[in-house]
């Protein structure tokens, strides 16, 4: 039996972290597209790859050609995202759990949502997004080059089936989210 598939995603530092893992804290399978990507980043086959297109392997060193050049970043993209996909399938495959929440900074700009039976946007206002990026040691800049990439958070609200709101506290956020785990075990009956 095949999970019910939800789809996290949100702007870097909404939050969806936090919220994968209090997913996971109650007792939902969870998968995260930059950890398979990191993943992949370890297979030969992949870094061979890599160095061919990019003169490196080392995910600081794409970062830096992938954020500055358009281009660049799309070939990575049709390069990495089948493969997150298809390493995706196999671990949905090998799963018990009757829900699973994956972790997709790119959901709606890769068409992934139509992947999923439900999809979740892990909103946050602009004030606590700078306050986290300086907890996290990201600059402006950085996070700018990364917004650029995406939809904007109001794109993703829109297209998203459902919005947690992430303004409070990292406990209000777990609450948040176990509320709705609960909610949707019962609604779904998994």
């Amino acid at each position: 039996m095949k999970p019910y598939l939800i789809g996290l995603t949100g702007n870097i530092a909404s939050g969806k972290s936090t919220a994968l893992a209090a997913f996971a804290a109650c007792g939902a399978a969870v998968l995260s597209a930059d950890e398979l990507v990191r993943e992949l980043y370890q297979e030969p086959s992949v870094q061979k790859k890599l160095v061919k297109q990019f003169g490196s392997c080392e995910p600081v060193e794409i970062a830096k050609q992938v954020f500055n050049k358009a281009a660049a970043r799309k070939k990575l993209e049709a390069f990495l995202h089948p493969l997150v996909w298809k390493l995706a399938r196999q671990k949905l495959a090998a799963l018990k759990e009757p829900i699973c929440v994956f972790e997709v900074p790119l959901l709606f700009e890769t068409g992934w949502q139509k992947k999923m039976d439900l999809t979740i946007v892990i909103a946050a206002d602009e004030k606590n997004l700078r306050t986290r990026l300086q907890t996290r040691g990201l600059s402006n800049t950085h996070y700018e080059q990364r917004l650029k990439t995406q939809l904007s958070q109001a794109e993703k609200i829109r297209y998203s089936d459902l919005v947690i709101s992430n303004r409070g506290s990292k406990k209000e956020l777990n609450q948040k989210v176990a509320r709705l785990y609960r909610a949707l075990t019962t609604i779904y009956g998994v």
